[in-house]
């Protein structure tokens, strides 16, 4: 039996002390930011000489308390990571850390856009002129949970986008052609090709050719969707009535 050596990897010490040290400054700016629009004093604008009486809106206030939220989640989503990892620690993502006040503050604003937009689309008000604290309250909390889950916001935004940006393809009537051209006509159509099933058929006629295929021709499918076929092969007997055929499945429409 021979000897095999096992290399642990060594974090980086000096790496996952500057994330942490870095989160948790971020936390107290963040905090005391967050404290300084509650009370209507706006230090930072006042300092660059801003006109404060347009950040004393309730939707200056609904946009900062959302963006803060989802700072104030990515910085502790990002500390829980960095204290759990800090032992090995690894430098390549370093990087990550340092971005997550940032990246939870987008996530939490195009959340809160996407949102509203669509309170607004169907009837409602982006933003309420009377808007109170517990409207606030509610605003920073999502834009917390949004920092704080970042991954999960990502799995919804691609949701969102996918469903508003899908590009639909109609099915090519392929039934009765040969299997190359089927082939050309479902790649043509931006769709893929799925399964292909074999059947045997008495009509020489019908062999290499498409005899059924699913979905339906004319139907409605996200582009590179699969499109399955039926293909006849030659057969000294009758076609077998235990074939199998494709499964259909639900397409969106």
């Amino acid at each position: 039996m021979t000897d095999k050596t096992l290399t642990i990897a060594v974090g980086d010490s000096r790496a996952g002390s500057f994330s942490i040290l870095y989160l948790l400054l971020s936390l107290g700016f963040m905090g005391w930011l967050l404290f300084d629009i509650w009370i209507d004093a706006h230090t930072l604008a006042r300092v660059l000489g801003y006109d404060l009486t347009e950040l004393k809106t309730p939707i200056y206030h609904l946009v900062a308390y959302t963006v803060l939220g989802g700072a104030i989640g990515g910085i502790v989503n990002g500390l829980r990571s960095a204290i759990t990892y800090y032992k090995g620690f690894d430098p390549h993502y370093f990087w990550k850390y340092i971005a997550a006040p940032w990246m939870g503050s987008a996530l939490a604003l195009i959340g809160f856009a996407l949102l509203k937009s669509t309170v607004a689309i169907f009837g409602g008000t982006a933003a309420s002129a009377t808007a109170d604290t517990p409207q606030f309250l509610a605003n920073f909390a999502i834009g917390a949970l949004a920092g704080y889950g970042s991954k999960d916001v990502f799995v919804w935004l691609d949701n969102q986008v996918h469903s508003l940006f899908a590009a639909k393809k109609q099915t090519p009537d392929m039934t009765g052609k040969p299997v190359a051209v089927a082939v050309n006509q479902i790649q043509d159509a931006d769709l893929a090709v799925g399964e292909v099933v074999a059947t045997p058929v008495e009509s020489p006629k019908e062999a290499g050719t498409v005899l059924e295929q699913v979905p339906e021709p004319g139907t409605m499918i996200d582009s590179g969707k699969t499109v399955s076929m039926v293909v006849g092969t030659h057969s000294n007997g009758k076609r077998s009535a235990k074939s199998k055929k494709p499964q259909r499945k639900s397409s969106s429409s």
